[in-house]
């Protein structure tokens, strides 16, 4: 479907405000503690541009993520490190490295290595075989990573699922592919977020043969083929920014396996200086796009799917297969919810203003409740008006936890919570952390983890607090009215107040549920990148809830044929689910989403794998009063 342009007058604004560079100012600094390795002071590097400093920023990834010991944060002050290999991952969990500027904490690889170096930095320990999906919690943030002049070698071979995140970082140099998430199968999910591409690369970012992965916020400059390159995955993306290249986008089939394509749901792209006899987008397989702008081309999108190819320069909304829908009056379109970015969150630069809890008696490892000490680390923040309480890093065998049985109210001048590490906490039936009317603007919590444990819960019973999530897996409430945003979190969500609103990027929420691992009771949820493993109901939206989901990737190892427990549950409310893939090694879902309008109740059933362009769950407004859902 391409439809006619229904908001002429704006969709130029609206790109040119939405689709800005990443920003690069923010500046990140640690306390002298244990849980922060310095890679200067601790081993040795000398960031100076002209000393090989290969050897100690590896012992600095591999202590980040030495779960035999302690994680930690690996630091990265300001100076050019030399490298004349791969850098590479080998842990199963971490490392959390942190660059203090990212235009001036710079990796720079050597020109002209030999072809066995195959990228600057490499998140996994092997080039040929992933092993198995369970590598976690990468996170390289706020650096430049600069390939040299090496035409075969990866910017950063990024790997990492459920919880990973490559955040506010250049690549640049010359090039294979600047940042490659489908050099190995298993990958996925995970998130690269106001990333930078510039210099010389065939490809900006290839994801290809994964669990998924989300794009937020990407500009790529100057690729020699492409921008963003898909095949056998599902990708969220939005705010696309493609400079300079041939293609902007490129998604295809790796073969002739059915659905095994890739499926990319598309929201916001401006793409400029392209090929003037080609296409912006290049599709022949399953694409949801919408709001897009590209100068410079041939033409927007050309396609091979029966919703054919896009002449001119813009895309308002398009599907490249017909919509998915159990009732005939639900649109062809999607939900386009408001869509808003995580909140302006300064980090904080002044150190005296960090405490923790570690100081004021929390033990990792003897199974003893944390809640009164953590609360007494709030507590004296908030008397001195201090901002940020942390967590020393944990390892070692299990017991290796902080435990919270109770509740800790965040409160005075506390907005951040973070794990230095892995901030591994496990929760009894009521822990929780409480943000309400008593908490500062906006509250932060990060690297918080349960980890294969109960997680405790973080609750926003305020009115207009705004509480902010990344990195973790802690369960999500929303008991109140302020906004919640989830970033890269393996959570569990559910929204209980009417008309409040969450906004997901990287939502990897696992597990059988027969109530919906996600649940909206009335609220407004946006998702950008969502990926499921396991049986049962994954979302329930009811109560004239709003519920839209761009890029989806529904993993279900063996779904009994007599489960008829529906992956969605729509029940009087509003949805729809753009670029939705499903597969499954054994039996898929025999009930994919189950729909109750009145007391009129459908089924969306069938065996085998799927790829939708869009699921359409919802009624058009019939006024200018807004959208209507249907009633009771």
């Amino acid at each position: 479907m391409n439809s006619k342009p229904t908001r002429a007058g704006c969709l130029s604004a609206i790109l040119a405000i939405s689709l800005a560079a990443p920003m690069s100012a923010e500046l990140i600094r640690f306390p002298d503690d244990p849980a922060v390795a310095d890679v200067r002071r601790d081993f040795g590097a000398k960031g100076d541009g002209v000393a090989d400093d290969t050897a100690a920023l590896q012992r600095g990834i591999e202590a980040s993520s030495d779960r035999g010991g302690r994680t930690k944060i690996l630091f990265l002050p300001n100076g050019t490190y030399r490298v004349t290999n791969t850098l590479v991952v080998r842990a199963r969990v971490g490392p959390w490295v942190y660059g203090e500027s990212r235009d001036r904490v710079i990796i720079r690889l050597d020109d002209h290595v030999p072809t066995n170096v195959t990228a600057v930095v490499r998140t996994h320990p092997s080039d040929t075989e992933a092993g198995s999906a369970d590598w976690f919690m990468r996170c390289f943030r706020n650096l430049t990573i600069d390939a040299g002049n090496n035409p075969h070698v990866d910017g950063i071979r990024w790997f990492g699922n459920n919880s990973s995140l490559l955040k506010n970082v250049r690549v640049t140099g010359t090039g294979k592919v600047a940042v490659n998430s489908g050099f190995l199968g298993q990958n996925g999910p995970n998130l690269v977020q106001d990333v930078l591409v510039e210099g010389s690369f065939e490809t900006g970012v290839r994801s290809a043969w994964n669990w998924g992965q989300t794009l937020s916020r990407v500009t790529i400059r100057n690729a020699r083929q492409e921008g963003v390159y898909v095949n056998a995955t599902a990708v969220g993306i939005e705010d696309l920014v493609v400079e300079n290249s041939p293609v902007a986008l490129r998604n295809e089939y790796p073969n002739d396996w059915t659905w095994w394509g890739g499926v990319v749901a598309l929201a916001g792209g401006r793409f400029t200086g392209g090929n003037p006899a080609g296409p912006a987008i290049t599709n022949t397989s399953v694409l949801y796009a919408r709001d897009v702008i590209a100068t410079g081309f041939r033409q927007v999108l050309q396609s091979t799917t029966p919703g054919g190819s896009v002449t001119g320069g813009r895309l308002d909304e398009y599907l490249s297969h017909p919509a998915v829908k159990l009732f005939p009056d639900s649109p062809d379109r999607a939900l386009r919810l408001p869509v808003a970015s995580e909140p302006a969150f300064a980090w904080e630069t002044n150190l005296a203003n960090w405490i923790c809890v570690n100081d004021h008696g929390a033990v990792a490892g003897d199974n003893q409740d944390d809640t009164v000490a953590i609360q007494k680390a709030v507590d004296a923040a908030a008397a001195a008006g201090q901002t940020v309480v942390y967590l020393r890093g944990t390892g070692g065998g299990d017991p290796n936890w902080y435990t919270l049985d109770g509740e800790v109210h965040v409160h005075g001048s506390v907005r951040h919570v973070i794990g230095l590490g892995f901030g591994r906490v496990i929760g009894g039936p009521t822990g929780r952390f409480i943000v309400d009317d008593t908490s500062a603007p906006v509250v932060k919590f990060q690297h918080l983890q349960a980890f294969g444990g109960r997680p405790p819960a973080v609750e926003n019973r305020s009115k207009d607090r705004t509480l902010f999530i990344e990195s973790c897996d802690l369960r999500v409430v929303g008991n109140g009215r302020g906004d919640i945003f989830v970033t890269d979190c393996p959570s569990g969500i559910e929204l209980r107040s009417p008309r409040q609103r969450l906004w997901a990027r990287q939502l990897n929420p696992e597990g059988d549920s027969d109530a919906g691992l996600v649940r909206n009771h009335g609220g407004q949820l946006w998702a950008l990148g969502v990926k499921h493993e396991g049986r049962g109901m994954r979302w329930l939206t009811d109560q004239g809830g709003r519920t839209e989901i761009l890029g989806l990737f529904n993993y279900g190892p063996g779904i009994a044929t007599n489960d008829f427990r529906p992956a969605f549950d729509v029940n009087r409310a509003a949805f729809s689910a753009a670029g939705v893939r499903e597969i499954s090694f054994g039996n898929t879902y025999p009930v994919k989403v189950r729909e109750r309008r009145g007391d009129e109740t459908r089924e969306e059933k069938g065996g085998g794998w799927i790829g939708w362009a869009l699921y359409s769950g919802w009624t058009a407004p019939t006024s200018n009063a807004g959208l209507m859902v249907p009633g009771p």
